[in-house]
């Protein structure tokens, strides 16, 4: 999880307080099992497209498709990124499939705080789906108040809160992690931010465009950006960030999906179609082929 960022007028309190880049491991949670959240993948980055090392969560959504926070994209070169999925365990993925291509939201920003956090990752090959690799639905309801539901946030991030204080961070744990936290209402959630800085942190309707998380003692932390907040079985929110001490002291800043979901389908649909265009040119161009080299074959006779 991103774990919060000021504007340079405040640069000497930003460098005391919040680590720049961040991704964020959850803390006082529980095993979980990935069959219970089969959904879940770890999103890595490799220098040169070796050493690969998990940075973030993601969220499959597509047998070709998944959905990670826009902050998790450190790395220009697309072969430095590669999704690994199907178990519960970090050291025992059954899939480990390449990043084709990243999408980032059109007007993704940092400025104060990262705004229209989301990246679509499309894989180099479909995943294989079963009982532990898996799609989630999306929250389809953008007016729906989620404030004082339960929901699930998963995670392979770091679970020691006392890191949040320092770099470098925890071992982030091999098993991934479940909490259950409240949702707390925008207002909440935008006054809280606010009086912690002392001045309005979240830019003028940016807590449309969130919803947040908060229990006391329960957090995120570094590693688990990008991961599901879940309530009622859909996928309403992607992790952003949140507190640099991951205490539970301040809301967890999720980005809300129902908002972007048209986003979202376009960028599928239009890539998925030009696949399907592109797969069938193909296979017409290979049959033309074909056919030439048998009628050049019958002249010869």
């Amino acid at each position: 999880m991103y774990r919060v960022f000021i504007v340079s007028v405040f640069v000497v309190f930003y460098m005391a307080t919040v680590s720049t880049a961040a991704s964020v491991k959850i803390v006082n949670g529980d095993d979980a099992d990935i069959k219970d959240h089969p959904w879940m993948v770890s999103f890595q980055l490799g220098k040169s497209g070796v050493n690969f090392t998990h940075k973030c969560g993601g969220v499959i959504i597509d047998k070709s498709w998944v959905l990670t926070a826009g902050h998790c994209n450190l790395y220009n070169n697309v072969k430095d990124r590669q999704i690994a999925a199907g178990s519960s365990f970090l050291s025992q993925m059954t899939e480990i499939i390449p990043v084709k291509k990243y999408y980032m939201l059109e007007n993704y920003s940092t400025a104060y705080v990262v705004q229209n956090d989301l990246m679509l990752l499309e894989l180099q090959k479909p995943l294989k789906f079963g009982s532990t690799i898996n799609k989630i639905d999306l929250d389809t309801n953008v007016g729906h108040n989620y404030t004082g539901e339960v929901c699930t946030i998963t995670g392979w991030g770091d679970t020691d809160e006392t890191k949040g204080q320092r770099l470098p961070r925890g071992i982030l744990p091999d098993r991934l992690q479940i909490q259950y936290m409240l949702a707390v209402s925008k207002a909440y959630c935008n006054n809280t931010w606010n009086s912690f800085y002392g001045f309005r942190l979240f830019p003028k309707n940016f807590i449309n465009t969130i919803i947040c998380l908060e229990d006391k003692d329960k957090d995120s932390c570094v590693g688990d950006s990008g991961g599901p907040m879940v309530c009622s079985n859909k996928r309403v929110g992607t992790l952003s960030f949140g507190s640099y001490l991951c205490d539970g002291t301040l809301p967890s800043v999720h980005t809300r999906i129902s908002v972007y979901l048209d986003w979202i389908k376009d960028k599928i649909n239009k890539k998925n179609n030009k696949n399907k265009k592109d797969k069938k040119k193909k296979k017409n161009n290979k049959g033309k082929a074909n056919g030439r080299r048998k009628g050049k074959n019958n002249k010869n006779k």
